[in-house]
Order: structure tokens, then C-alpha cells, then sequence
């Protein structure tokens, strides 16, 4: 009997979905649409809503048991490169609503995460029995955006084992899974696939954006591997609220507005999203939203509480965003076309790639070059179905002899600051010489870059690196002498050879060797103070893959850390 159940939990912006399989026979994946409800108004939903309320300083609700003040696009909160979404007003307000709690963003979004995992849980015992947990140990695979900083991954991870969730954990990110889903569901439904296709993924979510291209290598099993750099932007849904409310406080009046109850200005928007965002589809019908207290405005189309709204208006609205995503589409097809393929198709996945208007402004855009744009069936619960489908395969436990994704293509490139031999002729600068314990001048803050952006990186391939460094350890020298290995990262086309400016600290990996081993390493001495060192040689495995880099480091072929990187708090 299978002993593992799989869960893909998508923890989105706006709304979080979840589903599960058992890892054996034939792993059929359960989606959660039971979400408790007390108005049942959204029952069987795919999602439920990333909201939580608090009383007395402790959970209070969640979902769509929240009223209206509650803390939402906290997800926003937990990547600190993420500026724009810092100035977004519902992020202000959740702010706020931090600080009087006296919490951080990760402590509430943990606080959420572990009500969902319960739930999940109490899901799974409704369907495998009372006794499941004494048969199944639980793995949980949860998605992040492509886009997001190390720093907010690692977060993420920091937010899922204070919820709870098992130590089996893993990222993946959020349009990778996606993909899994929508191609693995496609190719098994029809047979339209052909070994050579290419297709761009859209992953339009509550706050981000992701483009992620992959080109068909196999059909049985399916196998892709991505055929243009990811690229991704801060242009979800919940911009398009923003420029709506923003629209909205022009016609009524700042003072005004803000003079509202929070509560009838987020029954507003609550009902901007349900009726207006999920329908509009760029036709010529005027649309109406409710807001309690506003003084009427028969020019602005102000009348008792009801504010009717233009088409002219609402296509300026929804065009501000989506005009953005527009770019970044047109920039990922093209980066296809650069790489010798041709995209055969845009999938639209995520909550705001069901939004009709985009789907027409894309079909509209690309019908000359005779590129289709499709909507699947259950678009907003691709990224955690995939997310499920992806710890299927790889899982330890895994029954599946090859994996979907086949090979990825760096975002980044990933590297060493180490020091060479001086030499101006290679256009080593004074500012970096320095001479080294045997003597040696050499040029520090040179880069040797492992993984360079856009490199094709087959899945579980080990990149390695040898290091060397002198150390003073005597006969008598007792205890661990610890080391520390700093990584970098650049996001330019071609990284430089020194470390410049576009040059960024990563992550620091910290290990420890045992004096007694590094006293038998290959020993030399000073010669101007004839004091005596030796050197340490190690090497350092790096392994990417969808959205975390794992480090070993090796000291005489044998592992002396298997270590989590400590990511540095800007990135």
C-alpha cells in the first residue's frame, strides 16, 4: 500500500488553492473546493481567499469567513525587492494592521498557512479514514513566483515550517507548475502536441506576472524544457485594483473617499472583482458598483450608492495593466524567435488569466502571426494541481522514470569571488592586488561564474568548484576551524569578469573542519615572516533547480555539510 500523500498548496496573493494525491496506483489528484463558508454564496470554490482576521491578538477567521477588515497581500509583504507593491494602498493597509497587531508579515502569513494545512488535513481524513495519519506521511510542495527574490523563497520556507507543514518540503515555482498541469492535461486529452512545439506560459496572478516558455522534447511520457529565459513582472490583478480605486477617488474626491467606511469601500471593490474584473471583456455595456455613503454625482455617474461606470473608463482601467503584460508576452515570444523556435501558442493560466479581456487583446495581437492563445478549463487551479504533480515525480518515492521538465535556462548567473595571480596585461586593476602568505601577489574580487544566465541546466545536473584557501592550524590545534564561502549573483546578459557594481551578494555558506584533518593538508611558509601555513582545498556542489539552490560542500571527496544558504536580507 502507498505510505506518502503528496500536497500542492499555491499560497497566491488574492486567493490560495490546494490538492493532493496519494503517491501510488493511479495518483489521482483531489482538488479542495469544500472551502468552509458560512454565507455558502462561493460554495465549491477552486480557491479560497488569502484573508485572515485576528481578535484578541490571535486568529480570529480566514477565507471566506473574513469580513471586511482583515489582512490581505501579505504574500506582497514577504519580498523585500518587491518596491512597487509597497505603495499599493491595500499594502499600506496591511501595514498598518501589522503594527497594531504587534506581528510581522511572516508570523500572519504563518498563521494563515497553518489554518489552510489544517484544513487540508482534515480533508485528507475525510476521504483515507479516521487512521491515515498512522498509514501516510505527508510531502508538501509550495509555489512561489519566478520572479521573487532568494531572500522571499527562503521566507517562504521560514513561514511553511512555522505553520507546520512537514519537513518534506519543497518549492516549486509557480508557472513551472502551472505548466506541468496544463501540458501533462493537454497532451493526455488530445493529440495536438508534436515533439518541436513551443509554447508561452502566462501565469497571471493576484500580484505577479510570470512568462515561462517551454519547447516539446517527448510526448510518451510528456517532456519539455524551457526554450527562453523567464522573465515576469509586478502587474497582477491586484494592480488592476489599485488603478481602479484610484479612478474612483478622482470622481468622488480624495477627502471624500477616505472619509468612507473601510468596510463599504471593500464591499466595492469585493464586488469590482466578483462582477466587473471577472466579466468585462472590453464590450460596450456599462457596468455598476455599489459604495455606501457617496454623495451623488450625476456627472460622474453618481446616484444613489451606485456608481455606474464608462466603457471608456474600464478600458483604461483594465488597459493599464494589461498593456503591461502585453509587453512582457511579446518580449518572451520574441526571446523564443532569438533562441531558433517559433511559438506555437500562449497558455493563460492563474486567477487573472481567465479574464476575458486579456484573452481578446491577446487573440487580437497575435492573429496575423497565426500564434494561438488558449484558456484551459481550471486555469485558476493549474499552479496547485501542478504543484501536486510535481512532488509526484519528485519524490524519493517516485514511481515515474523520467520527469516532466527535462532541462530549465538560468535566470541568473551564479558565481565565486576568488583571487589569481596579478597580472595587469589581463586587466587586473592595483586596487585589487594583494599578496598572499606564500607570497604571491594576486588579484582579489575576480568572478568565476558556475552557472551563467540563460545556460541551459539539465534537471539534478551538480555544478562544482574547487576552492583553496590557506589556514594556520598547528600540531596541538584542537575544535573545528570554520569557514565561510559568500556566492553572488548578476542579472546582466554577460556577467563581468570582476566583481562590478551589477555584481550582488547571494547567499553565505558556512561549514566547519576539524583542526586534526586540516594539519595533514600540504604545508608551506611565509617567505618574509617564515610563518607556516597550509592549504585547505574543497569543493563546492551547486544544484538548481525550479526555485532553490542547494549547497554541498565536500573536503577529501567525503560531504562535510549539506548546508542551507543564509540569504542575504536585500537581495
Amino acid at each position: 500500500m502507498a505510505s506518502e500523500i503528496v500536497v500542492g498548496i499555491d499560497f497566491g496573493t488574492t486567493y490560495s488553492g490546494v490538492s493532493w494525491a496519494v503517491n501510488g496506483g493511479t495518483k489521482t489528484i483531489r482538488l479542495i473546493n469544500d472551502w468552509p463558508n458560512p454565507t455558502s454564496t462561493n460554495a465549491n470554490s477552486d480557491k479560497v481567499p488569502t484573508k485572515i482576521s485576528y481578535q484578541d491578538g490571535k486568529p480570529y477567521n480566514w477565507g471566506y469567513a473574513v469580513d471586511f477588515k482583515e489582512e490581505s497581500w501579505i504574500k506582497l509583504l514577504l519580498d523585500p525587492k518587491n518596491k512597487i507593491g509597497r505603495t499599493a494602498e491595500a499594502v499600506l493597509t496591511s501595514n498598518k494592521l501589522l503594527g497594531s497587531l504587534n506581528k510581522s508579515a511572516e508570523e500572519v502569513a504563518a498563521d494563515y498557512l497553518r489554518l489552510v494545512w489544517e484544513y487540508t488535513k482534515s480533508d485528507i481524513q475525510k476521504v483515507r479514514g479516521d487512521n491515515w495519519a498512522s498509514i501516510y506521511t505527508l510531502r508538501a510542495v509550495l509555489t512561489v513566483p519566478a520572479i521573487w527574490s532568494p531572500i522571499a523563497k527562503e521566507k517562504t520556507l521560514k513561514i511553511a515550517r512555522m505553520a507546520g507543514l512537514p519537513d518534506t518540503l519543497s518549492l516549486v515555482t509557480e508557472p513551472e507548475a502551472a505548466a506541468l498541469a496544463v501540458l501533462k492535461e493537454k497532451n493526455e486529452e488530445d493529440e495536438s502536441l508534436k515533439i518541436g512545439d513551443c509554447f508561452v506560459v502566462c501565469d497571471a496572478g493576484g500580484g505577479t506576472v510570470d512568462l515561462i516558455s517551454y519547447k516539446i522534447c517527448g510526448l510518451d511520457p510528456l517532456q519539455i524544457e524551457e526554450c527562453a529565459v523567464g522573465d515576469g513582472g509586478l502587474c497582477g490583478s491586484v494592480y488592476l485594483d489599485q488603478a481602479f480605486e484610484r479612478y474612483i477617488k478622482t470622481i468622488v474626491g480624495e477627502d471624500a473617499y477616505n472619509s468612507l467606511r473601510d468596510r463599504d469601500k471593500k464591499k466595492m471593490l469585493l464586488e469590482f472583482e466578483l462582477s466587473v474584473k471577472r466579466c468585462y471583456s472590453g464590450d460596450d455595456k456599462p457596468y455598476s458598483v455599489d459604495l455606501r455613503g457617496v454623495e451623488d454625482n450625476p456627472k460622474e455617474g453618481i446616484d444613489d450608492d451606485t456608481i455606474t461606470l464608462k466603457p471608456s473608463v474600464l478600458q483604461t482601467v483594465f488597459d493599464h495593466v494589461i498593456g503591461q503584460i502585453m509587453r512582457l508576452v511579446e518580449k518572451q515570444i520574441d526571446e523564443v524567435q532569438e533562441r531558433g523556435n517559433r511559438a506555437k501558442a500562449i497558455l493563460l493560466v492563474g486567477g487573472f488569466g481567465t479574464n476575458r479581456y486579456m484573452h481578446r487583446r491577446l487573440k487580437e495581437a497575435y492573429r496575423r502571426s497565426q500564434i494561438q492563445v488558449l484558456q484551459n478549463n481550471g486555469a485558476w487551479s493549474s499552479i496547485c494541481r501542478g504543484a501536486t504533480m510535481w512532488g509526484l515525480e519528485n519524490s524519493p518515492n517516485s514511481t515515474f522514470t523520467k520527469k516532466t521538465v527535462k532541462a530549465r535556462l538560468a535566470r541568473y548567473s551564479y558565481g565565486l569571488s576568488y583571487a589569481v595571480r596579478f597580472d595587469e596585461s589581463k586587466g587586473h586593476v592595483l586596487q585589487d592586488r594583494r599578496r598572499f602568505p606564500d607570497g604571491v601577489w594576486m588579484a582579489t574580487n575576480q568572478m568565476g561564474w558556475l552557472i551563467q544566465k540563460g545556460d541551459r541546466i539539465e534537471d539534478g545536473k551538480v555544478m562544482q568548484e574547487q576552492l583553496a584557501t590557506p589556514v594556520q592550524v598547528g600540531f596541538l590545534s584542537t575544535g573545528t576551524r570554520p569557514f565561510s564561502q559568500e556566492l553572488y549573483y548578476c542579472a546582466d546578459e554577460n556577467p563581468p569578469p570582476r566583481k562590478e557594481i551589477s555584481v550582488k551578494p547571494l547567499c553565505t555558506v558556512d561549514y566547519g573542519i576539524d583542526c586534526s584533518k586540516l594539519w595533514h593538508e600540504r604545508g608551506f611558509k611565509d617567505p618574509t615572516t617564515g610563518e607556516k601555513w597550509r592549504h585547505a582545498v574543497f569543493d563546492l556542489l551547486v544544484v538548481l533547480d525550479s526555485a532553490t539552490l542547494h549547497f554541498v560542500v565536500f573536503y577529501r571527496g567525503k560531504p562535510v555539510a549539506y548546508t542551507e544558504a543564509k540569504y542575504k536580507e536585500e537581495f
